[in-house]
């Protein structure tokens, strides 16, 4: 994978405006099972060796995206499941990324008291 250097606004900025669009393409698209559009998984990825806490975030920001924050969200019944999240990720990862079941743990287990003790 070539990699780009960003100044950290910049990359801020990215993960930002990306959100809408990819919520967008999530709560319109087939309901069940959650799919990321194509090239979501190499981003992810991306992320995740280059901040493994951002890839966490981006995944939190997303999930509140989908639960609260889309103008769309509250028309999916019932709610996305974080664990519906999870295994949309880990599904979207590149199969050569070798990290793919420590992202979704490390997601798991640093987002729990938000979205892990609930079947939400």
């Amino acid at each position: 994978m070539d990699s780009v250097t960003l100044p950290r606004p910049v990359l801020h900025a990215l993960r930002q405006a990306s959100l809408p669009g990819v919520a967008t393409g999530m709560l319109t698209g087939a309901p069940r099972p959650l799919a990321f559009p194509p090239g979501f998984g190499e981003v992810l990825a991306w992320l995740w060796t280059t901040d493994s806490n951002a890839a966490v975030i981006y995944l939190a920001e997303l999930m509140k995206q989908l639960r609260e924050r889309h103008p769309l969200a509250k028309t999916v019944t019932p709610p996305f499941r974080f664990d519906e999240l999870l295994a949309a990720a880990r599904d979207c990862l590149p199969d050569d990324f070798a990290h793919a079941e420590l992202l979704i743990q490390y997601t798991r287990t640093s987002l729990g008291d938000y979205y892990g003790g609930s079947a939400d």
